[in-house]
């Protein structure tokens, strides 16, 4: 009998001490979710944040991370959005020593860029309101080789300028009408002659060459017309012109001036916009035209009528030649509007509004 008690006693101390040993080893389990914070070591006004930013479901991610002071500053800022809690934490432990901000607004971009270190560079490029992401690894080469603002890396890289002009050579697409780009990337074939072309007369013209497509003439005379009233005179220098004609004249400033110096004001045969029939030298083919009423005018009121200025100062390293006050482009209403009103080029608008999509 004495043998029976002694083995239910020992049986019963075995199980309070198993039963001691389970309770302990999930004491953690039991505790709250705010209890396990202060465990971390966040205090707590620091555990009311995390609370009242995280949702339950990332809160193991939470307890996972430790304590990070990086973590309050996250939910602290302004910026946070709670929908992106996995992606703050993810991107932030691959860029620990980064700025928390900068952080922030590359994740809050919404462009996969998890495989890019944080910088400033990177959180300024994703603001701007022409980045491209297929472009970003362009841009941050050429916005840490280069001293130069994210507006003027965005405009390089999307125009291609920073491949070098002439680098490549792309056919250009004819089914963007008046849209079509001809730059010193995209050329025309030498038989290329559009099958519009319409003859500008009378008070439009005082030049040889003045066929322009008849959508681009007509907006050419309109704007003469708006111009007249406002007593600006304004007609065409120089419109349409043929692949050959462009080579003999490429040809006769290579021998004036040497190539590298007929570059900057000159098309090369195939690359010049003036194939296209959609463009015009309006007046005076000679800086003097610039700061005149007549090109002030053009500045403030071409758009109007779907032109633009196609080599404007500034972007000379965009375009690929030196500024010309006088060289129009007919692009029509919507486009010249935008590319206006955000001083841009036509490189520019192209890139982000058609080759992009």
């Amino acid at each position: 009998m004495g043998k029976k008690v002694l083995i239910v006693i020992l049986i019963l101390l075995f199980g309070v001490t198993l039963f001691s040993f389970f309770f302990f080893l999930n004491k953690d389990d039991e505790k709250s979710i705010d209890e396990l914070l202060l465990d971390k070591g966040y205090s707590d006004n620091e555990v009311a944040l995390i609370l009242s930013k995280v949702s339950e479901n990332d809160y193991s991610d939470v307890l996972e991370l430790g304590y990070d002071k990086s973590l309050i500053n996250i939910l602290s800022s302004a910026e946070y959005n709670e929908n992106n809690f996995s992606n703050y934490i993810e991107y932030y432990m691959k860029n620990k020593d980064s700025n928390i901000n900068d952080i922030i607004t590359i994740v809050n971009s919404g462009y996969d860029l998890s495989n890019y270190p944080a910088s400033s560079l990177l959180a300024s490029l994703v603001k701007e309101k022409y980045y491209i992401n297929d472009n970003v690894a362009r841009y941050l080469d050429y916005g840490n080789s280069h001293n130069a603002d994210v507006k003027k890396v965005i405009g390089m890289v999307n125009s291609k300028a920073d491949l070098g002009f002439y680098s490549v050579s792309y056919d250009s697409n004819l089914n963007y009408n008046n849209l079509v780009l001809v730059n010193k990337f995209f050329h025309l074939k030498e038989d290329y002659i559009p099958s519009d072309l319409v003859s500008l007369g009378g008070q439009y013209n005082r030049g040889a060459n003045s066929r322009m497509r008849k959508e681009a003439a007509d907006a050419l005379m309109k704007m003469v017309d708006a111009a007249k009233l406002d007593n600006i005179i304004l007609y065409n220098a120089s419109a349409f012109r043929t692949y050959d004609y462009q080579e003999n004249l490429y040809n006769k400033y290579i021998q004036r001036d040497g190539q590298e110096a007929a570059d900057k004001y000159s098309a090369r045969p195939g690359y010049s916009e003036h194939q296209t029939g959609l463009c015009s030298d309006l007046n005076v083919i000679d800086d003097s035209f610039e700061g005149t009423d007549e090109a002030n005018w053009l500045l403030y009121n071409a758009y109007k009528y779907g032109f633009i200025l196609r080599f404007p100062k500034g972007k000379e390293d965009i375009t690929g030649y030196k500024y010309e006050p006088w060289h129009y482009r007919y692009v029509g209403l919507e486009a010249a509007k935008i590319i206006h009103d955000d001083d841009i080029t036509l490189e520019e608008y192209y890139a982000y509004y058609i080759e992009k999509n």
